[in-house]
Order: structure tokens, then sequence, then C-alpha cells
């Protein structure tokens, strides 16, 4: 495909998204366009028909002329039947040409009679036709009431709709559910500053214990040095006090 027909194709396309755009904007045009249509149709159709039925009523009028003529020509054949069968050679010529004038007349009503019954057979066709466009317009009239009802009804729903959206409180709540999330994790952040804190309150109560101990390991051990130092003081005391004893004695 070639430039301009691409660029052609392109017009259309715009052309027909913005005519559509148009048709969606104005219902009610559309609408009515199409039932201006549907009675120009009718109307066109209803001139067409009209003429259909001239059409027949002249066959039917030349069919019935016909058969007036041939029934003229058939009583005076039948007189001139007579007038010869009297003798009267003048009966006997103008029987001749009776006959094929009569001859004639047959064949012109067959003929016309059968264009008569096509033409009949086309005047009730096209007024069925008639009939259903007729049928359609105000079917299309009709709907067009309904249908821009419905559109009516439909905007002023989605408006309200539209209107109580724009009531919703939904970013107020995604805000405050946000701000909960914030107080939440500040809190969970206090909580592991409070629980480090506490490990470390338990780590010098458990220095502190430690410390405690080994005092009251270095206590005991101390009272028990002293305890044994004090027991050998008093054994030499007792025996110096022996000594003196035995030499007071002697």
């Amino acid at each position: 495909m070639g430039v301009p027909s691409r660029f052609w194709n392109f017009i259309k396309g715009l052309f027909w998204q913005g005519q559509k755009s148009l048709e969606q904007a104005n219902p009610e045009a559309v609408y009515e366009m199409a039932i201006r249509k549907m009675k120009s149709n009718y109307q066109q159709m209803h001139t067409a028909v009209g003429r259909l039925a001239a059409e027949r009523n002249r066959l039917r009028a030349q069919v019935k002329s016909k058969s007036e003529q041939l029934q003229e020509v058939e009583i005076d054949l039948d007189a001139a039947l007579a007038e010869a069968g009297a003798g009267n050679p003048d009966g006997a010529e103008l029987g001749e040409d009776l006959i094929n004038e009569k001859d004639a007349l047959e064949s012109e009503i067959a003929s016309v009679k059968k264009e008569l019954a096509a033409s009949e057979a086309l005047v009730t066709d096209y007024m069925g036709k008639l009939r259903r466009i007729e049928s359609q317009t105000k079917n299309m009239e009709s709907k067009k009431d309904s249908m821009i009802a419905k559109l009516h009804s439909a905007k002023a729903r989605k408006a309200f709709g539209d209107m109580v959206s724009g009531m919703s409180t939904s970013a107020e709540e995604s805000a405050v559910s946000d701000i909960d999330k914030y107080i939440e994790g500040v809190a969970a952040q206090a909580d592991i500053t409070d629980e480090m804190s506490g490990a470390t309150r338990e780590e010098k109560r458990r220095k502190l214990r430690a410390s405690a101990r080994t005092r009251s390991s270095k206590s005991k051990f101390q009272a028990m040095l002293e305890s044994r130092q004090g027991g050998g003081g008093g054994q030499k005391a007792a025996a110096a006090k022996a000594t003196e004893g035995k030499g007071g004695i002697g």
C-alpha cells in the first residue's frame, strides 16, 4: 500500500471517528436522521405504489372496455348470423369481419389480463413493503422516545453515582491507615529499645552477682585463714602455761 493510500485511509479513519463521537454526543439527532430517512423512503415507495396502482387501474379499465366491445361484437355477430341464415348476403359478409374482430378482441383481452395480473401482484407486494416501512417508522419514533428517556435516566444515575463517589472517605481512611502503621512502627521500635535496655541491665546484674560471689568467696577464705591463725596461738599459750606449772612445783 502506497503512502497516499495510507494517508487517505488515515484521514477517513479520523473522519469516521469524529463522526462517531458527534453521533454519541447527539443521539437524538441520530434517531431523527434515521426517522427522516425512513419517512423519505416511505414517500418514495408511496409514489411508486401510486404509479403502479394507476397502471393497474388503467389495465382494469382497458379490460373492461375491451370486454364491452367484445360483448357488442358478439351481439352483432349473432345478428349477422341471423341475417345470413335468412339469405341476406350482407349478413354473411359482415359476419366474417365480426369474427375477425371478435378474435382480435379476445386476444387483446387475454394479453391485457395477463399484464393486469402481474400489475396487481406487484402492487400487492409494494403495498406490503409500504406498510412495513410505515410500521418501522412508527417503531423507530417510539424507540427514539424510550431510548432517549433511558439515556437521560442513565446520565442522571451516573451523575448521582459520581457525586456519591466524590463524597467517599476512602482517601481519608487510607491516610488514617498509614498513620496507624506509622504509630505501630514507632511503638515496635520503642519495644525493641526497651528489650535492648533490659538486656543491658540484666548483664549488669549478672556481673554484680558474680562480683558479689567473688567477694563472698574471699571473705570465707579470710575467715578460715583467721580462724586457723587464731587456733595456733591458743595452743602456744596452753603449752607455756604448762611449762610454768611444772617449774613451780619443782
